[in-house]
Formats: structure tokens, C-alpha cells, sequence
């Protein structure tokens, strides 16, 4: 019969306290209220784009910019989700699949401006619900901050 070396045996509980390790590790990095800033002000410059793109018909950069906006946007769940705000991320869902439906609309030959610009309306209150309930805005800098006591400031 033959016995493990002590090395071979020393390597295989290294590699077991690896895997436990990992396993008790968050399974994605964590998103912090200073991540959730960043990403909100990109969002925020692309989703004004997407609106500017609609309004001068010019729907090709409207769609490029929506998809940079979902993009972005679709991030801030985990920072909801591991704040177990769920009415947060019922919120960000509806805006999500907002975003989807004027995708939806984008892609369409000809495109409907009138149906799209209701839309961006559309997805743009809900953006206005999230704020109102989590978000403040800043009177001088006009500048979002999240509102005193409800998480984290950056």
C-alpha cells in the first residue's frame, strides 16, 4: 500500500482551506454606496443622451445610449439586493424592463418618436420614484446624495 507524502498531504489541505475560503466569500464583488454614485451619475449622463438622441430623431445614438444606460443601470441591483431593499429593486426592475420595451421600440422600422419619447417619460418616473424614496438632491450642487439614515453615504 502506498502512503501520501506529508507534501502531497500538506498540499490538499491547502487546497481545501482555499475552496472553504471561497466558499464563505461573497459570490461578486461587493458594490459599495460609492460604486452605486459612479455608476448613477454614467447612467444618468446616457439616459439625458438617450432623451436628446429621441428628440432630434436621431435613433441610432438613442439606442447606443439606452444600451449603455441599461447596462450601467442593471449594476445598482446588487447594491440593492444586499441592502434588502426590495421595493428599491422592484423599482429598478420596472425602469429595466421600461429600458427593454423602448429597446423594443428603437429597433422597430420606422421608429415611433412620439412612442418612444413616452417612454423615456415613462422610465424617467420611475428613476423619479427611486430618488424621492431613497435619494436627496443637494440645493447648492445640485448633486444626489442617498437620504440621512437610509444607507451608507460614499
Amino acid at each position: 500500500m502506498c502512503r501520501p507524502s506529508r507534501a502531497l498531504t500538506a498540499a490538499a489541505a491547502a487546497v481545501v482551506a482555499l475552496v472553504a475560503t471561497a466558499a464563505a466569500q461573497t459570490r461578486y464583488p461587493i458594490f459599495t454606496a460609492a460604486n452605486f454614485v459612479d455608476t448613477m451619475k454614467i447612467v444618468g449622463v446616457n439616459f439625458s443622451a438617450v432623451n436628446a438622441a429621441i428628440a432630434s430623431q436621431d435613433f441610432p445614438t438613442a439606442k447606443a445610449q439606452l444600451i449603455r444606460s441599461r447596462e450601467r443601470l442593471a449594476l445598482t441591483i446588487t447594491f440593492w439586493r444586499d441592502r434588502k431593499k426590495d421595493d428599491a429593486v422592484k423599482i429598478l426592475r420596472d425602469a429595466l424592463n421600461g429600458m427593454d420595451d423602448l429597446d423594443t421600440l428603437l429597433s422597430a422600422t420606422p421608429v415611433d418618436g412620439t412612442a418612444a419619447s413616452a417612454a423615456v417619460k415613462q422610465i424617467g418616473t420611475k428613476c423619479q420614484s427611486c430618488h424621492a424614496s431613497y435619494r436627496e438632491q443637494d440645493a447648492g450642487t445640485r448633486a444626489y446624495r442617498f437620504k440621512s439614515g437610509l444607507v451608507e453615504q460614499p
